[in-house]
């Protein structure tokens, strides 16, 4: 039976380069014009807002308040819900998607305009924090889909509540995970790092709940010479981060510490560099980064965060019993020396699985039940 043709609208916090964000740019890539008309909501006007295809109309709403909508909200009127209430009124969505549960004013003005309501959780409880009591209630609530990312995911939506839970794994687009030998060469002779030396390599904003906190003491436990850990990601400008950093700085370890920042041409290349990876989330729903380093070939070691307990396999590295930097380091010593035996080719099928076109019909059949 043919399906009516459905106007979305899709919200996302930043349109930046974050796992889930990168998710939904490619949903809408894919997405069949015969049967959905699309439109985005995006509280910054990020970079991944100039991939969309040009034909997507965009809203810009605002989170941080100018001078005049400054005024307005100390007059009592929320610029925030009064665009968004502006937005339902003009588009005319069939249904609001909110890819993250960190956008509760679209679900309350959703429900305001009886509007059908997908939220995806890209989150565990940790960031739920972030939440007041009452917008988490909504979102479980008021949602009549809620998506999350992985089994883990999905538990803890059920656990606070949630009735109409489904299934998506998260997805990369795989033939971008092409890295330049060549190009990797020069990046690890500009490093500094010996041919020989064993890298350790780990992705992921500077933030607590993904452990950079933990990289100096991770390097003292492993206290290895020729053993490099590498961090790529976006420094992120706080009291910790300005701390860890000195940490690492004035490290005694043998194993030296390189941050190297936030990298976009280069990603795959030092992504590359490594002969392993590293996750030291404390929590971490399906991370994309796991993916990406399993389609490269390399052995993991996870804490037990969240996704990565589902996603890695024998012969693809190790997760630990618990987040204990000690039982990291002696998993990270066992993949040096061979005793946990890995195989690359294991590792790449296993993460082939994730890719858009598989995940797109996925999300396809969810959306067919709604």
């Amino acid at each position: 039976m043919k399906k009516t043709k459905q106007r979305l609208l899709f919200f996302t916090p930043f349109a930046t380069r974050t796992g889930s964000e990168m998710m939904l740019l490619y949903i809408i890539q894919q997405i069949d014009r015969s049967r959905y008309d699309v439109g985005v909501v995006s509280f910054a006007n990020g970079e991944l807002l100039k991939e969309l295809p040009a034909d997507v109309p965009v809203f810009i709403a605002p989170r941080r308040y100018n001078i005049a909508q400054k005024i307005m909200f100390f007059l009592g009127v929320n610029p925030t819900l009064r665009y968004l209430r502006k937005i339902a009124g003009e588009f005319k969505a069939d249904l609001w998607y909110i890819n993250t549960t960190m956008l509760p004013e679209a679900v309350a003005v959703a429900k305001e305009f009886s509007i059908k309501t997908v939220t995806h959780f890209h989150e565990l409880p940790l960031t739920y924090a972030y939440l007041s009591r009452t917008d988490m209630s909504n979102i479980i609530n008021s949602s009549d889909v809620l998506i999350g990312c992985s089994e883990v995911t999905c538990d803890a939506i059920k656990w606070a509540g949630g009735k109409q839970v489904e299934l998506l794994y998260s997805f990369i687009d795989t033939t971008k995970a092409v890295p330049d030998q060549k190009r990797t060469s020069e990046i690890r002779k500009q490093l500094g790092i010996p041919e020989t030396d064993f890298v350790w390599v780990i992705s992921g904003m500077t933030s607590e709940r993904k452990g950079f906190d933990l990289l100096p003491d991770i390097a003292n436990e492993l206290n290895t010479p020729n053993v490099h850990i590498i961090w790529i990601g976006e420094q992120i400008e706080d009291g910790l981060v300005y701390y860890t950093e000195q940490r690492c700085k004035n490290s005694k370890s043998k194993t030296a510490i390189h941050l190297v920042g936030k990298q976009k041409e280069d990603y795959y290349n030092y992504l590359n560099l490594g002969h392993g990876f590293l996750l030291t989330s404390r929590q971490d729903p399906f991370p994309l980064v796991m993916i990406e380093a399993a389609l490269l070939g390399k052995p993991i070691v996870s804490f037990p965060s969240g996704g990565a307990s589902e996603f890695i396999q024998e012969g693809m590295g190790k997760v630990t019993e618990d987040i204990s930097v000690r039982q990291m380091v002696v998993a990270m010593k066992e993949i040096m020396n061979g005793t946990i035996a890995t195989n690359a080719e294991t590792s790449k099928l296993r993460a082939g699985i994730f890719n858009v076109k598989s995940g797109y019909e996925n999300w396809v059949k969810i959306m067919d039940k709604i």
